[in-house]
């Protein structure tokens, strides 16, 4: 398997640091307003990636934290004139709720303000090492103490612009802040430098490292973040372990509208909330994913109407592979269908091959379009059960990644039984004409779903796991 290394800009192989486990971390939104169509693509897209991990057996420990506090949460209280904390557990709600809708699986959801204790002792070992530095009530990390400023986002040191008023307490004007002064009528916390708050990029790596460790495979978010949020992520964090803490970055491209990136000046931020209620959460992971992660993908009311469309030509492809599995064969399978049969495991290959190239879903899902095609323009016309089984396990892989089927899914077959009774027949037959290569991959597809197939000299018969 290769993943594309924002570190470096070049594709590299996927070892993670233990053998089956992959921890990841993903920026999560802060929760000053309602969560929009970009921030679902990148929730989604990293959804794709892990669950396609567990396919592959991999124990995956998805962290993506709550930014509750912050200077654009502090300003919208201000503005709406309600408390700070009611703010940000409004958007927090409707947060994860909207994920829950979008079938995004995450393991761990950290609030920053529940970490406060976390954030003092992180700050307060960099200063201990050297690394940052207190001014005025706030902490500063001293970004001249890291040698490998700036290789993550490939910046200038003359761009090094946080974003972050120019004080003239900092020593360098690219510092930036991990503590913040409290100022009147803002939220603070009891410190050893005073009142305060956390600044944004110590969360990341304060929780991450809490509950991940100091060394992750994967640290996930849109590109946006690249600079200067991830590049000041690892700074810190990397000063303080002293060794490596991520080995593969990973960014998604941006949404655009119009051949435009969404932002508020534009008036173009269109609210996740309201494609989920118009298009519903399949169609919106469909589209988002027929895109590759690393692409910018385009929003048109068009694009998810064929979304929709294409969505619907797969489900129609599953209801014919039910019809012709719920019907008992009247012969064994002739030679068309071996070819067929064939056809169907090299497609079903061929999406385990593009998934495990950077995770090309794009490309995945043009496999399974040509899987749909194979059932309406040869199955459907068969009486070829084991083909069917084959195809629909292709599906069914295919779903478990994307999750965009799961009603289809969700039920038995009421003949299952009856079914596997005659796929075992089928077996046999070909176990005595001595085709092994497809009785293998029968056994194997069986097993994959549970049910395990027992050989002897007078045939087989089978049992659940």
């Amino acid at each position: 398997m290769n993943v594309f290394n924002t570190l470096g800009r070049r594709i590299e192989g996927f070892v993670p640091y233990e053998p089956h486990t992959v921890k990841m971390y993903v920026c999560g939104p802060t929760v000053y307003d309602e969560v929009h169509i970009g921030h679902g693509r990148t929730f989604v897209s990293f959804d794709a990636i892990s669950r396609y991990l567990r396919t592959k057996g991999y124990n995956v420990i998805r962290v993506q934290n709550i930014t509750d506090i912050d200077d654009k949460i502090i300003n919208k209280a201000k503005e709406i004139g309600k408390p700070w904390n009611e703010v940000s557990e409004h958007y927090s709600r409707s947060y994860l709720e909207l994920l829950n809708s979008l079938k995004v699986k995450v393991d761990i959801h950290p609030k920053v303000t529940t970490h406060i204790k976390e954030i003092i002792d992180f700050v307060q070992k960099l200063i201990e090492k050297g690394n940052a530095y207190v001014a005025n009530g706030s902490v500063y990390f001293d970004v001249n103490t890291y040698e490998k400023y700036g290789q993550l986002s490939n910046v200038k040191k003359e761009e090094w612009d946080q974003g972050e008023e120019i004080v003239k307490e900092k020593k360098h004007s690219y510092d930036f802040a991990l503590w913040k002064a409290h100022k009147e009528g803002e939220p603070y916390w009891e410190s050893p430098w005073g009142k305060g708050r956390p600044g944004w990029h110590i969360e990341c790596s304060t929780m991450s490292t809490r509950y991940l460790g100091d060394q992750i495979d994967i640290h996930g978010g849109g590109m946006d973040l690249v600079f200067p949020h991830h590049e000041n992520e690892r700074a810190q964090t990397e000063a303080l372990t002293g060794h490596t803490w991520v080995k593969y970055w990973m960014h998604v491209a941006f949404l655009t509208i119009k051949k435009e990136k969404m932002s508020k000046s534009k008036g173009n931020i269109i609210p996740l909330k309201d494609a989920l209620n118009k298009y519903g959460p399949s169609t919106l992971r469909y589209w988002y994913l027929s895109s590759h992660y690393r692409n910018n993908v385009e929003y048109s009311e068009e694009i998810l109407d064929q979304s929709a469309k294409s969505l619907q030509r797969l489900k129609d492809a599953i209801s014919v592979l039910r019809k012709i599995i719920q019907e008992e064969p009247q012969h064994y399978a002739e030679d068309d269908d071996v070819r067929t049969q064939r056809e169907i495991v090299s497609v079903i290959s061929r999406f385990d091959e593009h998934m495990e190239n950077d995770f090309d879903t794009a490309n995945a899902l043009t496999d399974i379009h040509e899987l749909a095609s194979i059932v309406f323009s040869k199955l459907q016309y068969t009486e070829d059960v084991f083909g069917a089984l084959i195809a629909l396990d292709g599906f069914r892989k295919f779903n478990s990644v994307f999750a965009v089927m799961d009603e289809e899914f969700s039920a038995e077959l009421d003949q299952l039984a009856k079914v596997i009774d005659a796929v075992i027949e089928v077996r046999n037959y070909l176990r005595k004409k001595q085709m092994y290569d497809l009785s293998d991959q029968i056994r194997d597809i069986l097993a994959r779903g549970g049910i395990k197939v027992l050989d002897s000299k007078e045939g087989s018969t089978w049992r659940f796991q």
